[in-house]
């Protein structure tokens, strides 16, 4: 499929469109879109490089919040993960 615009102006139209949608959206339709996309993302850093990996991110992300899940799930340090 061609291009019809050049990239700095197809730029301004998307980042246009994306202006608007974000601010017509409400804050549950905000939190739905960015559970699933961060759920995305978390999925395609398993494919590409593993589970330790995904939990680096959390841990990253939220060292307190991934604490919390890490002893929720009885997992071992990060650190630790590389050994097994």
């Amino acid at each position: 499929m061609a291009n019809v615009m050049q990239m700095t102006e197809y730029d301004k139209v998307v980042r246009g469109f994306v202006d608007a949608y974000v601010h017509n959206l409400t804050p549950d339709q905000m939190r739905e879109i960015i559970s699933e996309q961060t759920h995305i993302d978390f999925e395609n850093i398993r494919q590409d490089t593993g589970q330790v990996s995904v939990f680096e991110e959390m841990a990253s992300w939220e060292s307190e919040l991934w604490s919390d899940i890490a002893t929720e799930f009885d997992l071992p340090d990060i650190e630790d993960m590389y050994d097994e």
